[in-house]
């Protein structure tokens, strides 16, 4: 059988579609994939005229700025997601604990491992809902238990879902009292929060300070425009100004990039 390089990329379109649809219902994004485009392109519009009306190119410069504004239009989109995706994880992380804990009491009334999640679900809220729910749908069509439960893993990536997901598929091989290791995990999670906030009050001093650096230049550069119009004309309507400002943008996104990775501890 001939497979068309048609076929393979249509096959790789959808599933790259298919990707992304996932990662906005991780994010807990429910828009359609339609909308999302028609949002991201009014964006790109308004961002174009507004660049536009602000640094006066030609006719090519304005025509190349389209290009440039639909990307950061998606960029934004995409930032976005991704911070959403972030919040969401925390926020399900934050809640592994009380999960667990519910799964090991319903496991210790006699209840399987199913059931257990079933109480996970009435009694708790958005994201461990619906990532719950996610697992049991997977095993009423087929799926075992513990499969669904490493596509929880992935779908909600940590050091805290991998923990269990794989003690309740090593605890099914080995045996074992299922509602003591769930209550050992929610242990074990609480005290990783513990010292991940006491890292973060620590590490306080220093967040701020990226805060800082990352807001002078725009203040500076609003100063500067506003007190000092020729050299504000200069820095925002012409090509050394237009450079400068790009030099100093890649810069600061170095440096804001640096302090993060250095206050960053991992637990």
């Amino acid at each position: 059988m001939v497979v068309t390089s048609s076929a393979l990329d249509f096959r790789a379109g959808s599933d790259n579609l298919g990707k992304f649809v996932d990662t906005l219902d991780r994010a807990g994004i429910s828009t359609s994939v339609r909308d999302i485009a028609i949002r991201v392109g009014i964006g790109a519009v308004v961002l174009w005229v507004l660049t536009v009306r602000l640094m006066h190119p030609s006719i090519i410069g304005a025509a190349l700025l389209l290009p440039f504004c639909a990307g950061a239009a998606a960029g934004g989109f995409w930032m976005n997601v991704q911070f959403k995706l972030r919040k969401r994880r925390e926020q399900f992380v934050q809640q592994l604990e009380l999960a667990l804990r519910l799964m090991a009491s319903g496991v210790r009334i006699g209840l399987g491992l199913r059931q257990a999640m079933a109480i996970v679900i009435e009694e708790m809220p958005d994201p461990a809902q619906h990532e719950y729910m996610r697992v049991i749908g997977q095993t009423n069509i087929g799926a075992s238990v513990y499969d669904a439960m490493d596509d929880l893993a992935r779908r909600m990536p940590g050091n805290e879902t991998l923990m269990m997901a794989r003690a309740v598929r090593i605890q099914s091989q080995t045996g074992g009292d299922l509602g003591k290791i769930l209550e050992h995990l929610a242990n074990t999670i609480k005290e990783r929060r513990r010292i991940q906030r006491k890292i973060s009050a620590l590490t306080a001093e220093g967040r701020a300070g990226a805060v800082i650096l990352s807001a002078l230049p725009p203040f500076l550069t609003a100063f500067i425009a506003l007190t000092e119009h020729d050299m504000g004309h200069a820095l925002l309507f012409t090509t050394p100004g237009h450079i400068a400002l790009a030099l100093v943008a890649v810069l600061e996104t170095l440096g804001v990039i640096t302090l993060m990775k250095m206050l960053k501890v991992e637990v």
